[in-house]
This record gives C-alpha cells, structure tokens and sequence, in this order.
C-alpha cells in the first residue's frame, strides 16, 4: 500500500513541474509577442513620421512649383498688356492654350526630382472680381462685359477685415449721424463708399460723367435695412443707404442698369474690408467680366504630392486710385493766405494762426 502511495505521489509532481513548464513557455510566447507588437508599433510610428516629414517637404515644393505658375503666367499678361495686345484664354492643361500665347511656359522646374506645374489655367474674364483689402484709399474696379451684353445688375458682397465671431455688433440702426471719428466707431464693418459710372462710347466728357455717376454710402445695418437699390444718377442718387448685414458679410445689388461698360470707384471708410464684384444680365445670367482682373488656376506637383491655387490678378499694376480722394485732408486749422496790392492786405507767416479770422478752425476736409 505504501508503495502505491510512492508511486502516486511521483507521478503528481511529476504532472505538477510538467504544468509548471507549460505555464512557463506560454508566459514566455506571449511576452514575445507583446514585445513584438510594441517594437512593429514603434517602427510603424517612426516610418509614418517619416512620410508625413515627406510629404511636408513634397508639399511645400509642389506650393512653389504652383506659385511659379501663377508668376510666369501672371508676366505672361503684363507683358501683353503692356504691349496693348488682348490677353488670351487657357482652357486646358496641355497645351499652350489659345495660340502662342502661353508657348513661352516652362513647366518643369526641377527635372531630376520631378517638381513642375503640372496644369495651368487662365480665365481673362472672370465672372467675380476679388479685392482683399479694400481701405481707405480708392480701388478701381473696371465693369466690363466680356460678351458685350448689357448689366441689369451690379453686386458687390464685403466682409470685415478686422473684426472676427459677431462684426454686426456695435453697427448702427439708421443711417442717421453715422460719420463720426474712427475712433468711435464701434461697428465691424466700415461704411463703403462706391462711385459708378457708365463709360461705354466715345463722347465721354468731364461733365457728362460727373452727371452720370452713382455716388453710395452704403452703411452697414444690424437691423432693417436692404440689399437692392435703383441705379440713379447725380440728384437723384441716394446717397446715404443702409445696408441689410449679419456676421458673414454685407451685400448690395446695384439695379436697372443698362449698359456694358461701367467704372467703379470703392473704398471702405472707418474698417478695411473683402469685396467680390459680379453681375448680371436682363436673364439674371452671370457676366464675365472683362478688363479688371485674369483668374490663374495653377497646380503644382512634386513626386507624388500635388497643390492647387487660384490667384485672381489685376491687369492694372495697381488697382489704387491714381488721383486724390480728398482735395484737402487736414488734422487742425486750414489757413488761407491772401496778397491784395502788397501793402494794403497782407498775411504773413507769423500770423498764420487759428485766431486768425481768415484760418478756419474745422476738422472737416
């Protein structure tokens, strides 16, 4: 009997260290494999840092490689416009587009790397003009129609430049004693004062265009207000008119027009702003514009990465206004000086002075 019991008792902790074996090969296999995972999740993390570091690198190539694009293009219609020569469409990305007007493009930039812009396209006569700061000093806005059809719209759309979350607050409720010193201006948006003109034919005149054009302050209103106003010339322009706005803009549609060839002179009073220009037809078709600005859609690749914009460019050098917006702009006294019969009226400079009866005291240009 005690023999058997020996022999029982051999076989259990002969079981007993075979289990224990067991336990330990398994205990083993898995911290392998927890090992494992965590040295491929480490080389996964490190391989994708990698392409993303790539990919940064690729992507600011492919952006200056577009960019470059829109710079080759972009000369491409100032020299023709300097050489009074129209400046032509391009449709497609092959090609040289209308002609030999872009046969001059060299897209590749970086042959061994494979960096060029890949696709170049160039609309002369957008159907919406962009102008991204609008102050105040004047912007031209030339309005032609490309087709030669008549405007029965004009409208312009502006967001405030310097105010972000909610710009309508502080924005008047009428258009009563709105102009006021900057500084007390509380409003998001600026009044924005706009100058249109009609000026298609050859017998254009100093006084028939002064009589002709359309001068708004359009004051941007946190309530009441519209967004459509008559086109009316001189006396019978309104000249103050509030303007319907929220936080995402302020828009007016100039109606009843009826000629293709306007010039527009805007600028923003008291906050600089974004404005979009379109128009319509008698249909209430959109119009391309013509003579103002040229959309350049350019793409740009390097290796496998690629990057698009689109720039609209003005044909002008500069969209400023070249003539004055004020005849004076003063901050203190203005004095006018006067000479009649020298000795018998005369003012000289050290009576020029605010106290002086023939200097004016105002602010006000």
């Amino acid at each position: 009997m005690s023999v058997l019991h020996s022999v029982s008792a051999q076989k259990h902790t002969q079981l007993r260290h075979s289990q224990q074996g067991m336990v330990s090969i398994m205990t083993t296999m898995i911290l392998m494999i927890v090992i494992s995972l965590i040295v491929l999740g480490f080389a996964q993390i490190s391989r994708r840092n990698q392409r993303e570091s790539l990919d940064r690198q690729l992507s600011t190539q492919a952006f200056y490689a577009a960019e470059s694009g829109v710079n080759d293009a972009r000369q491409l219609i100032r020299a023709a416009i300097a050489a009074g020569q129209p400046v032509k469409d391009k449709t497609t990305c092959t090609g040289s587009g209308t002609g030999a007007f872009y046969a001059s493009l060299t897209p590749t930039i970086d042959a061994a790397h494979n960096v060029k812009y890949s696709c170049l396209l160039v609309d002369p006569a957008p159907k919406s003009l962009h102008y991204n700061n609008v102050g105040t000093t004047s912007t031209i806005v030339p309005l032609i129609s490309s087709s030669g059809t008549d405007f029965s719209t004009i409208k312009l759309d502006w967001q405030s430049k310097v105010s972000a979350g909610s710009p309508i607050i502080g924005c008047p409720t009428t258009v009563n004693n709105v102009f006021t010193p900057t500084g007390s201006w509380g409003c998001g948006y600026g009044i924005l004062r706009f100058d249109l003109v009609p000026t298609s034919g050859a017998s254009l005149t100093a006084d028939t265009l002064q009589d002709n054009t359309m001068t708004v302050f359009a004051v941007p209103l946190s309530s009441g207000g519209s967004n459509v106003i008559d086109f009316a010339a001189g006396s019978n322009a309104t000249n103050t008119y509030g303007v319907k706005c929220d936080n995402s803009g302020c828009s007016l549609t100039i109606k009843n027009l009826n000629t293709n060839n306007y010039h527009m002179r805007v600028r923003s009073i008291y906050k600089d702003a974004a404005l979009q220009v379109s128009g319509t037809d008698a249909t209430n078709a959109q119009l391309k514009i013509a003579g103002s600005q040229a959309v350049i859609d350019a793409t740009g690749r390097a290796q496998d990465v690629l990057r698009r914009i689109q720039v609209n460019v003005p044909y002008r050098t500069t969209t400023l206004n070249e003539l004055s917006d004020y005849a004076i702009e003063m901050q203190g006294s203005l004095c006018k000086r006067y000479s009649i019969m020298n000795g018998y009226l005369s003012i000289d400079g050290s009576d020029l002075s605010s106290s002086n009866p023939l200097c004016a005291t105002s602010t006000t240009p």
